[in-house]
């Protein structure tokens, strides 16, 4: 047995849907059992935040009303308890 496998890294993707103005957010791979899913505007003010758990396999998946939130970017974090990933995104 190889000791030396790498571990995969994260898969974290969010989009953002100007049709259902609404930020689509997907992971996999991660780590910990229970989470915070966070936006933040680029002055570093939270804008929004919301618990997660991570389920079998390491999967996240939620969405972020964006109707009382202004055009411009955003940081969309998800945060556990063992790891934190991050992307930017744009609201049009």
């Amino acid at each position: 047995m190889d000791d030396n496998v790498p571990e995969q890294e994260v898969f974290f993707q969010a989009w953002y849907n100007s049709e259902w103005n609404m930020i689509h957010v997907n992971a996999s791979k991660l780590k910990g059992r229970t989470g915070s899913l966070r936006l933040f505007d680029m002055e570093g003010r939270l804008v929004f935040e919301k618990k997660v758990e991570v389920i079998s396999g390491g999967y996240v998946t939620g969405e972020i009303p964006m109707n009382a939130v202004a055009n411009g970017v955003y940081l969309v974090n998800l945060i556990t308890d063992s790891e934190s990933v991050s992307s930017k995104l744009v609201k049009f």
